[in-house]
């Protein structure tokens, strides 16, 4: 059903495909509409476009008009200069910063399990790229420590100052010239 809207446009109403063979079909075309939508964007403005998702059996599927790394990469250097800059709290870059590690030690394991499968009784190289990425979040770590320490030293001035007396205008403040 169809419905104009207050520019006069056609607005379409959606609803879920139930079938689930239609739902695949609808989702493949829909895809594929999507990506080259995105491709054109990028094309138009010279933006990176990274664009991912999930297919309805689980299957990921992704567009982007450089690599997903770099885009992700870029993201993540956004994500923590503004974090450095203080737009997002002290807690949430902890709360991001411990999720990356996560990350990063979860890949560490698949990549020695991998290793120990691929190469039986082989000694595992060191991942120099993971050690660079551990350094970097150790600095990011330092960095949040900092940030901390800067809030904790701002709300005890804050406490600091609502305890010292206010005078009047006239009342001697205890100092002598």
């Amino acid at each position: 059903m169809a419905r104009r809207t207050s520019r006069g446009r056609q607005k379409i109403e959606m609803k879920y495909v139930e079938s689930k063979e239609a739902r695949y079909v609808t989702f493949s075309k829909r895809k594929a509409s999507l990506f080259r939508k995105a491709e054109e964007f990028s094309t138009v403005t010279g933006a990176d476009i990274g664009v991912l998702l999930f297919s309805p059996s689980g299957k990921p599927c992704s567009y982007t008009s450089t690599s997903v790394e770099k885009i992700t990469e870029k993201f993540r250097e956004w994500k923590q200069q503004n974090a450095d800059e203080g737009k997002l709290s002290v807690f949430q870059a902890f709360d991001d910063l411990c999720k990356d590690i996560q990350d990063e030690n979860e890949k560490g394991k698949s990549r020695e399990l991998r290793y120990k499968v691929m190469y039986p009784g082989a000694e595992i190289p060191p991942d120099k790229e993971r050690l660079e990425k551990l350094v970097e979040m150790k600095l990011r770590l330092d960095k949040i420590n900092e940030a901390a320490k800067n809030h904790i030293r701002v709300e005890r001035l804050k406490i600091d100052l609502n305890v010292v007396p206010e005078y009047e205008v006239g009342e001697s403040s205890g100092t002598h010239h």
